[in-house]
């Protein structure tokens, strides 16, 4: 007896909670929603279903709201459909449908639908879009004010991110977020460039591009810093323990936009004489009065090129502690004849 009990009890139970909400029950719910907030809906865990998305779409309730939260609510691209149809929408500006069944189709209906072009927030966690969605989001004319972008937990693979990250539609748009995708390389390379440019405009913004040296960027963030277009108004460039080659130091001897330097610190890193040699020979950073070069990998071929360097000679402190130098680069940069500016010779490295 007990058995059966316990089994009508999980058979109503499913059947309960398995049925999609009723036109009028979505109406009482959406009202008893807007009451405390009439810009905010948040529907979770509820089976609303495309029917009951329809309803809501429908729905005079929802002309006031401004974000939209779906979550876990069983809707599919006919949803969305729906949805991009409503009279009742044209204040949204942010919409969450995290963990719900929307495909390409689903994307492509929002990213063409007039209905969500006030949108600065969209939200697609866990869903089923791959490349071709993330592609119809890069190209839409109506998602132009878009700032915040989730595409976690979906099925792109690369084409799809790099068309978003270079995307010249969307032109507000300063975060967008990949994570657990199946991504390869390329896109993952193209996201890091995005992301790294962001922050480098965020730090401008603040007149704090001075400190981008603060988190580890490596060779892959010099390169992109080298592309930044504010980048030549740095006169301070710290980039102690960054995990930069020669690769970096070579590019960063080679760029044009960085004469206005004047100190330069790459202490901690894995500079060898080739990276040494690339600052010698350097016509773009003549201006520099410090280069700190301590704790690399520099020898006597790498400490002879600085000292030969003629493009150096405005250098008041030289740091090369702890690196390979041996006797005869210690007497190369003791005898340089351009190097006469140091305020402290540098003969004990520090």
């Amino acid at each position: 007896m007990r058995v059966l009990t316990l089994a009508f009890f999980y058979v109503f139970t499913l059947g309960a909670t398995s049925g999609t909400m009723s036109g009028a029950a979505v109406e009482k719910y959406i009202q008893k929603k807007l009451k405390r907030n009439d810009k905010i809906l948040r529907i979770n865990e509820k089976n609303l279903g495309d029917s009951g998305l329809t309803v809501l779409a429908q729905s005079p309730w929802v002309r006031s709201i401004t974000t939209l939260v779906l979550y876990k609510v069983h809707i599919s691209d006919e949803g969305i459909r729906a949805l991009s149809k409503s009279p009742n929408l044209k204040n949204l500006q942010a919409l969450y449908l995290e963990h719900n069944l929307i495909t390409d189709k689903g994307v492509e209906i929002i990213s063409n639908s007039e209905t969500f072009s006030n949108l600065k927030t969209l939200n697609l966690y866990h869903n089923q879009i791959t490349d071709t969605g993330a592609k119809a989001i890069a190209g839409s004319d109506t998602l132009t004010q878009l700032t915040e972008l989730n595409l976690n937990y979906n099925l792109i693979k690369g084409p799809g991110a790099i068309e978003l990250t270079r995307s010249k539609k969307l032109r507000q748009l300063h975060n967008i977020q990949l994570a657990y995708n199946p991504i390869e390389e390329s896109g993952k390379k193209a996201w890091k460039r995005f992301q790294l440019m962001e922050w480098f405009k965020d730090l401008h913004r603040n007149n704090r591009l001075n400190q981008v040296g603060e988190a580890l960027i490596g060779d892959f963030g010099v390169m992109v810093l080298l592309d930044f277009p504010f980048v030549s108004e740095l006169e301070t460039l710290d980039l102690n323990n960054n995990g930069l080659t020669d690769e970096a130091v070579i590019a960063l001897s080679q760029s044009k936009r960085l004469n206005s330097l004047v100190s330069l610190n790459l202490s901690q890193n894995n500079i060898t004489d080739a990276g040494a040699q690339a600052l010698g020979r350097s016509q773009n950073l003549e201006r520099l009065t410090t280069l700190n070069l301590n704790f690399n990998r520099i020898g006597d071929e790498g400490a002879r090129a600085i000292a030969e360097s003629s493009r150096l000679a405005n250098l008041e402190s030289l740091k090369l502690g702890q690196n390979k130098i041996g006797t005869e680069g210690a007497r190369a940069l003791h005898e340089s004849e351009n190097l006469k500016n140091l305020t402290h010779p540098i003969f004990g490295f520090y």
